[in-house]
This record gives C-alpha cells, sequence and structure tokens, in this order.
C-alpha cells in the first residue's frame, strides 16, 4: 500500500477515534448556571382568558460535547418540573437555567379541548425570531410571560391532537408547532415516571372521545 493511502487510512481512523470519544464525553452542567423560577399565566389563544388547571411540564436537558466536525449528538434527560394553573392561569415552576435554556428546556403543555401552545406574540419566522425568544425567555424566568393555548375548535380537531396528528393541509396560526402527544420524540428521553400526570390527563380525554388508553412514548432510556 502506497504511504500516501497509509497516511490518510491513518488520519481518518484518528478522526474517527477522536469524534466517538468526544461525542460519549458524559455531559456536564454550564458552568454558568443557576436557579430560575419559570413564571407564567396560561391564557386562551382566542378570547384572551386565562385557564384554569392546564397541566405544565419542563424538562432539563443536558447536551454531550460535539464530536470531531460538530457533529450533533442526542441531547439526555437530567430533570424535570411540573405546576398545574391556579385559578387565574398562572403557574411557577423552578430549575436550572443557563443563557441556552430558551432552546434546550422542553416546555409541553396539556389541557383538555386545546391544542399546541406559544408565548403571547411569538411568529414562526422573521428576522429577530431568536433575540425575541431570549428576551421573552429572560421575562419568563424573571418577571414572567404569558403563554397562549390554542383551542381546538371542532371535535375532528381534538381526536387529530390527542389521536391522529394534524393534516399536512392543517395551517396553524404563526407560533404554535405542529407536534402532538403522540409525535415521535415528543418527550424526548422523558422517563415514564415523570409522565404519570400526563398519561393520566391524555388517558381520561381520549376517553371522553371514546377512546381507548394510549401510552405516551418517552421513555427511551433507563434513568
Amino acid at each position: 500500500m502506497p504511504s500516501t493511502a497509509r497516511r490518510s487510512i491513518f488520519l481518518l481512523a484518528s478522526a474517527l477515534i477522536g469524534f466517538l470519544g468526544c461525542a460519549s464525553e458524559p455531559p456536564q452542567p454550564d458552568r454558568a448556571e443557576s436557579v430560575r423560577s419559570r413564571i407564567g399565566q396560561v391564557v386562551d389563544a382566542d378570547t384572551g382568558q386565562p385557564i384554569v388547571g392546564a397541566l405544565v411540564l419542563d424538562v432539563f436537558y443536558l447536551w454531550p460535547k460535539r464530536g470531531f466536525g460538530n457533529f450533533p449528538v442526542s441531547k439526555v434527560f437530567r430533570d424535570s418540573g411540573e405546576a398545574l394553573s391556579d385559578q387565574d392561569g398562572r403557574f411557577t415552576l423552578t430549575g436550572p437555567f443557563d443563557d441556552r435554556s430558551w432552546w434546550t428546556d422542553g416546555i409541553y403543555i396539556f389541557k383538555a379541548g386545546y391544542g399546541p401552545w406559544r408565548f403571547k406574540g411569538q411568529t414562526d419566522t422573521g428576522p429577530g425570531v431568536e433575540s425575541w425568544l431570549k428576551n421573552t425567555w429572560e421575562q419568563f424566568t424573571t418577571t414572567g410571560a404569558v403563554i397562549e393555548l390554542r383551542p381546538l375548535r371542532t371535535q375532528d380537531e381534538r381526536l387529530k391532537y390527542i389521536d391522529r396528528h394534524w393534516d399536512p393541509a392543517d395551517r396553524l396560526e404563526p407560533g404554535f408547532q405542529r407536534p402532538t402527544p403522540f409525535w415521535p420524540h415528543y418527550f424526548f428521553d422523558v422517563p415514564a415516571d415523570r409522565l404519570s400526570r400526563f398519561q393520566q390527563a391524555i388517558d381520561a380525554e381520549r376517553a371522553n372521545l371514546g377512546l381507548v388508553p394510549r401510552r405516551l412514548d418517552g421513555h427511551r432510556q433507563p434513568r
């Protein structure tokens, strides 16, 4: 084998070893991490009225260091916090916070008859979206932010959200995400015991709609 070929193979093998070794390092919290509350008021997106009894689950993830070439690696479940909105639609829960929490936290909200959520004023596209989200998260973790739940306006929408998923032709208002509770990877790596209240609430809604219970597919790794 020519020396140049042997050298190329050696360099490639070294790169792969470096990538695999780096990507397998256990994730660590950010050194600048603090603890902050998430303070919100859940309201109906159509009427602006407070929603009582909305279940809010905030999942805190860690991200392993990226390997050679900055290839992405999977996030890892760390912990979670849960709260119910009160008679004014307000809730507070506490957890780790750093300057990446605005996109590393996983926030899931469920109330029978409602679908996806968004921060008030949130849009999907346009310049400054990232900056807007960072500023909104600063409010969310200090003075509080308003969260809008989209009402499911027909029986068909309720069935889609709780069982069948949205159709490709369905158009949601700006800022509302299309994933539903049974969408693949919706509850990424959340252990089953941390989904028990969510599971009960969704099973109750499915029973109201004449559907059988269905397990939430969040438990992808042992804790």
